[in-house]
């Protein structure tokens, strides 16, 4: 797989490509950061207020409460998070397995520009 592979990948309609899922490049910055949040708390059941205090420890910036649970119902309803009923008030959130496949494919597309960027050449410019 090269960088080349994901040139086209920011159409937000376009559907996973024919070798498997694509990257979340049609996420804002934040969702895909929760949706990392909630695969490393995958097992634990977390609630949003769990999300919101691990986004907390990376951010440096206040987690708008609306913000985040705005963009966890916008994730649930793009099929990417599942949600759970824990109590009358609580919800439990976990990534879907599409999500989970397209966080390895974002990952993998990341990996492969890091690669190019290691084997430029000094002076090279790209």
């Amino acid at each position: 797989m090269s960088v080349n592979d994901y040139s086209d990948t920011t159409d937000e309609s376009m559907p996973d490509t024919p070798d498997g899922p694509r990257p979340l490049v049609d996420l804002t910055g934040f969702q895909r950061d929760v949706l990392f949040v909630l695969i490393s708390l995958d097992g634990s059941n977390p609630s949003g207020t769990d999300v919101k205090r691990h986004l907390r420890e990376t951010y440096d910036e206040a987690i708008n409460h609306g913000r985040l649970y705005q963009n966890l119902r916008d994730l649930v309803d793009g099929g990417l998070v599942e949600k759970r009923p824990v109590d009358g008030r609580t919800n439990a959130y976990r990534v879907s397995p599409a999500a989970r496949d397209r966080l390895e494919a974002h990952t993998a597309w990341g990996e492969c520009c890091l690669l190019a960027l290691e084997t430029e050449e000094p002076g090279d410019g790209g």
